[in-house]
């Protein structure tokens, strides 16, 4: 049974939740990446990517590009290279049809998050995660929802049995890859208590 979504209310909810870049996310051709993503992308995928773009929410889960803006000599930090990475973990784990998952994300525990590319419709396509830490099956995380929507659960702190969180800030927060790195390049550090402006 299909599982459209509009992708613009799980966006509307995910901003309501975490402050978008101030400078905007990337800008990609997606056209150009039909031949090397032949499979495509889900609508709030281009969505987020155009909006947040590459980055990390609050230091610990990370959402890849499909072509790296930021960091061109990090091939594996891209959707293609984590597809390699969760196809590879899931003929190791015994999971049911590894061809089907396409890497979007991942954590600093090493988790995985993928969309089940089991119709030819991307905006049908239901989120997994899978937990390094746990033993098979339990390890696989199935999710009826788009990734935009499990992202909105993640902010919300909705997936307390995934993961917890101690932070020095009330909320959730995003950074982009790009403020990252300049903000590294200062030694200043956009995980403490308050804001660092610009980001």
């Amino acid at each position: 049974m299909p599982r459209q979504r509009p992708p613009g209310d799980a966006m509307t909810r995910l901003t309501s939740l975490v402050a978008p870049p101030a400078g905007g996310g990337n800008t990609v051709d997606w056209d150009s990446l039909a031949e090397r993503y032949p499979r495509g992308f889900p609508d709030d995928y281009k969505q987020f990517v155009r909006v947040y773009g590459q980055g990390v929410f609050d230091d610990f889960l990370s959402v890849c590009p499909p072509i790296q803006e930021v960091y061109p000599n990090d091939p594996g930090s891209t959707v293609e290279g984590l597809t390699a990475d969760a196809e590879f973990t899931a003929q190791e784990e015994e999971y049911d049809e590894p061809e089907l998952l396409i890497g979007w994300g991942q954590t600093t525990e090493a988790d995985l998050l993928c969309w089940r590319a089991d119709s030819p419709d991307p905006n049908d396509w239901g989120t997994v995660i899978w937990r390094r830490q746990w033993a098979a099956p339990e390890c696989w995380s199935h999710f009826d929802s788009g990734m935009v929507e499990l992202l909105g659960r993640y902010a919300a702190r909705d997936l307390p049995e995934h993961w917890e969180f101690d932070l020095p800030y009330d909320g959730c927060r995003f950074v982009h890859d790009r403020d990252r790195k300049r903000l590294r390049a200062l030694k200043i550090d956009p995980w403490g208590p308050e804001p660092v402006a610009g980001t």
